[in-house]
């Protein structure tokens, strides 16, 4: 029978799940409503009073049916696309039964029958100060979502089937708990029915959501390698401009010590022509050569990146027994190179004295070898276990040992660091 007090309670309360409704829907996407103000608070005052009408009547299959549909109907004021609006529909029931589900096992916890829950529940008073717990449970939990929506330092989005999966696992948690406490044998029928179709769906969207992290993952680690390697080429890039400068010095430094040859020459004087032609000998384009294998992707990153170390006063030594022909493709392999002798170079930018670095390449029946060691201050900074950029913008680097180990992987290979107080070891292996 209607009761104008009980639908006043219902509007309450009502009132309050729909201001929930709305706090999620306009902060989970950052989301506007697609009226405006105006029109949006008539719809949410009209949408209540019809909550409250049919929750005054306690009809359980009607009140859930009639929940599901308005919940629908505001899903729609704030979203287009209709997984935006199956998600969000979910997401608001899953929060408003899971408060409702706290605060119902509270009370049964405390050891009352159903006869003083309903004698408990009679009181206007108590109704409203268990719904009002259990919207506050509910606020608690959409917090949660709102706040953990983003991983904490990276702004990295989790796949929404992560929130669905996680909302879906604890409903149910929730009901099987409510099914143990009630004894009722009438509203546990209903809640087996609300159980039932969310064990399935629940090991499903867990099984989607392990798979989704893990793509997730792997595109942001190769979207990070890839970023990498560009940086890479790009210094590459510049190291080759500065080369060519160098060589445009060199031809116009040559040109001014030719021109005098031919006096010389036609003068018939030797001395002075073979001591000009010595100093000629002297002019060096790209400094020593510290690689002559034969492999030009080796050659050229060792001469280029040693003589850099070099200019800054670093022992250099290198020793390398390699093929031609490597059956590894000249992008990655120049990656790998160049990323090791660069990190090299960072640590030995740490240290004062007796600064060195060794390089060793081999080519033992179908595996390339790589070591390179060098000295540096002993300090190691870990963050999960893996060695991480000393540099100052850590976020942005960092990335080479992990660049490495990714592209060593194509190749079936392996990487391997040791190090002690004063060197650091990193050990390549790849099969070509």
């Amino acid at each position: 029978m209607f009761s104008i007090q009980t639908f006043i309670i219902h509007i309450y309360i009502a009132a309050l799940q729909y201001f929930l409704v709305y706090f999620l829907f306009s902060r989970y996407k950052n989301t506007n409503p697609r009226i405006d103000k105006t029109k949006l608070i008539l719809l949410m005052s009209l949408i209540t009073l019809i909550q409250s009408f049919f929750d005054s009547f306690e009809y359980f299959i009607i009140n859930v049916v009639v929940t599901a549909i308005l919940f629908l109907i505001v899903s729609l004021l704030f979203f287009r696309q209709w997984q935006d609006i199956l998600y969000s529909w979910i997401i608001a029931t899953a929060v408003i039964d899971i408060g409702e589900g706290v605060a119902a096992m509270s009370l049964t916890s405390t050891g009352l029958t159903s006869q003083d829950i309903g004698i408990f529940l009679s009181s206007s008073v108590n109704t409203v100060l268990l719904f009002t717990v259990a919207r506050l449970i509910s606020l608690t939990l959409i917090v949660f979502i709102l706040r953990y929506r983003r991983i904490k330092g990276n702004a990295l989005n989790l796949p929404t089937i992560y929130w669905l999966s996680f909302l879906f696992i604890t409903m149910k948690d929730m009901l099987w708990i409510l099914i143990l406490l009630d004894s009722s044998k009438e509203i546990s029928f209903f809640y087996w029915a609300a159980v039932v179709p969310l064990l399935p769906i629940s090991y499903i969207l867990f099984y989607y959501t392990r798979r989704s992290i893990e793509r997730m993952i792997k595109v942001r680690v190769d979207n990070k390698v890839l970023d990498e390697k560009n940086k890479y080429y790009e210094q590459q890039l510049i190291m080759i401009k500065q080369t060519l400068e160098t060589q445009k010095t060199v031809r116009h430094d040559l040109k001014n010590k030719l021109a005098p040859l031919v006096y010389l020459a036609e003068n018939d004087n030797k001395e002075e022509l073979i001591s000009h032609i010595k100093k000629i000998g002297d002019l060096s384009v790209l400094g020593k050569i510290y690689a002559d294998s034969g492999n030009i992707t080796i050659d050229y990153i060792i001469n280029l990146k040693l003589q850099a170390l070099a200019n800054k006063g670093v022992k250099v030594s290198c020793e390398i027994n390699v093929p031609n022909d490597i059956d590894i493709a000249p992008f990655d392999l120049s990656a790998i190179l160049g990323n090791l002798i660069d990190n090299a170079a960072e640590a030995l930018y740490f240290v004062k004295n007796n600064k060195w670095v060794s390089i060793n390449i081999s080519y033992q029946v179908g595996i390339l070898i790589i070591q390179v060691a060098n000295t540096f201050d002993g300090i190691v900074h870990l963050h999960d276990g893996k060695i991480v950029s000393r540099k100052n913008d850590s976020e942005n680097h960092g990335y080479g040992l992990n660049s490495i180990e990714v592209t060593v992987k194509k190749y079936n290979g392996k990487l391997e660091i040791t190090y002690d107080n004063n060197i650091f070891n990193t050990t390549v292996k790849m099969f070509s």
